[in-house]
């Protein structure tokens, strides 16, 4: 069974791995003049980074998203069903995607140099692109009725791979300058 989502957009300085929620549309719109190439194909000689979030907000906006998208009911669905699996690259060319799907699935094995914490992409944006678009922020309350801790039960390992990373010196901050 394949289990990683290895998705990465390459430029001449980096590659960035995109992980669905974590601001990939702000990155990918700030990244376009570049003409970054989309490949699945880590290379060891150009910086890595990647944007990650806490697992229970990504889950919260990744469930909404995707029942908005396919209209439907939070009660007809097993929650269960969501936090493993694999991105299929040909329906994602049309956007299905299921993006509940564990972050920590897309960073095994993907030897990331840099984290940037989700709350710090605007200020890395600005700094390393010149510019910061929050292009589909939600900012809406979710009014999705579930019971949080039932939810927790399946995020411990992200959480304890995003504390872990949170700890690191990889994690990006502002008094590091630019890394690319």
């Amino acid at each position: 069974m394949y289990f990683q989502n290895i998705e990465l957009f390459e430029t001449e300085k980096f590659q960035y791995l995109l992980i669905h929620k974590n601001g990939s549309s702000s990155v990918r719109k700030c990244m376009e003049r570049l003409n970054p190439v989309l490949t699945t194909e880590i290379k060891n000689n150009k910086i890595k980074w990647t944007v990650i979030r806490d697992p229970y907000e990504r889950f919260i906006s990744g469930l909404n998203y995707d029942l908005n998208r396919h209209n439907i009911d939070p009660s007809e669905i097993n929650y269960r069903e969501l936090f493993n699996g694999n991105i299929n690259l040909k329906s994602r060319e049309s956007g299905h995607v299921n993006h509940c799907i564990s972050q920590v699935s897309y960073l095994i094995n993907a030897n990331i140099d840099y984290y940037v914490d989700i709350k710090d992409l605007h200020l890395f944006l600005k700094m390393h692109f010149g510019e910061s678009e929050c292009l589909k922020k939600n900012t809406k309350k979710s009014t999705l009725n579930i019971d949080k801790s039932e939810i927790m039960k399946y995020l411990n390992f992200d959480y304890y791979v995003y504390n872990k990373i949170k700890d690191s010196n990889n994690l990006w901050n502002w008094t590091q300058g630019k890394i690319f």
